[in-house]
């Protein structure tokens, strides 16, 4: 069977997949596991940004029209009275402990953004999150300076959770002044460029040139996932980085679905279409169901070291993943794949 007709057999597969597996609140369904592989035992944890993710690389497959609509309706329900989003769902029973983060807003907002669909973050909330360095804060928290009204009401909002989010801060490796460079990457997906930018587009390259794409953010450790995110963002912020990155890329093979989609999705950023046998073995890791098998995406936090380095990851810390996060990402570099044959 020529590339073309296998690709597009299994992108049929993967939508049908999601659309039996797709939640019925519209959301891609996700289990936290204490192993990086996520074998044996799962639970499931309903998340918003799963689904952020998930609406973005489903929004370069035509088929999945239908899985997508019903994506960014569970997003706009989910959306926080004055215009930000919390990783938890509305009726997670630990949903007070987590204040609203620009991971999940600046992801929401981004695919908002890319479909034209209304509800997508004030600008100014994410630009007032921001450190003397110009870098952008993880944590919408109350700040000690005059960070204008769209910052202000949401911090306002969250004064009644301010015991249980005082206490997550204590227990958990998260803090306040948190600076992550996979947020940051996704706050500069979401704003394109803006006043400052600068200052972000330095510090993800500077993780690049430094070779620490394992150790730039707390949350993230696969070097992978963290050169799809940087590769979103800086394909069109900075344009000129992309034979840094095309180097990167070409320092490590990937040896899971996930890590063959992202490089994949990662080449088509930068206006490279991946090699017909890295396509060929994407497609051989599809399963029977027709989903791609499941992986972690990002974990429960490593503790930041005074040096800015961190911790090995604790044994109780959760892995969120799931077969249906996969398929999703995987299914971007199909459809992107598709949509090039078509031309």
């Amino acid at each position: 069977m020529q590339l073309d007709s296998r690709v597009a057999r299994a992108v049929e597969r993967g939508v049908a997949f999601l659309e039996a597996s797709l939640l019925p609140n519209g959301a891609i369904p996700i289990f936290t596991s204490l192993r990086r592989d996520m074998a044996g035992y799962l639970h499931p944890d309903p998340c918003v940004f799963p689904t952020a993710l998930a609406a973005h690389a489903l929004s370069f497959v035509p088929q999945a029209a239908a899985v997508l609509d019903r994506a960014i309706r569970f997003l706009l329900a989910e959306r926080e009275p004055h215009g930000s989003w919390r990783h938890w769902t509305r009726d997670h029973p630990n949903l007070a402990m987590l204040p609203p983060d620009l991971d999940d807003t600046g992801c929401a907002s981004a695919v908002f953004h890319r479909l034209g669909v209304s509800g997508a973050a004030d600008p100014q909330l994410l630009l007032a999150n921001r450190d003397g360095r110009g870098l952008f804060y993880t944590w919408i928290v109350p700040r000690l300076r005059w960070t204008g009204p769209p910052h202000r009401r949401v911090v306002a909002a969250q004064l009644r959770y301010a015991l249980s989010q005082y206490a997550f801060f204590r227990k958990f490796t998260a803090s306040p002044d948190d600076v992550d460079a996979v947020v940051n990457a996704n706050c500069l997906f979401a704003l394109g460029r803006f006043p400052g930018h600068e200052a972000v587009i330095e510090y993800l390259v500077g993780v690049l040139r430094a070779g620490r794409e394992t150790s730039c953010d707390k949350w993230y450790e696969n070097p992978f996932v963290v050169w799809y995110f940087f590769s979103r963002a800086l394909c069109e912020a900075a344009p000129e980085t992309r034979d840094l990155m095309a180097q990167r890329l070409a320092s490590l093979a990937p040896t899971t679905a996930l890590e063959m989609a992202h490089a994949a999705a990662s080449s088509f950023y930068w206006g490279t279409v991946p090699e017909e046998t890295s396509m060929a073995k994407l497609l051989d890791a599809q399963l029977e169901e027709g989903a791609w098998p499941r992986a972690p995406i990002y974990n429960g936090g490593r503790a930041r070291r005074p040096d800015g380095t961190f911790d090995e990851l604790a044994a109780d810390q959760p892995h969120w993943g799931s077969e249906a996060l996969t398929t999703a990402f995987c299914l971007e570099p199909l459809g992107r794949w598709l949509a090039g044959q078509a031309k």
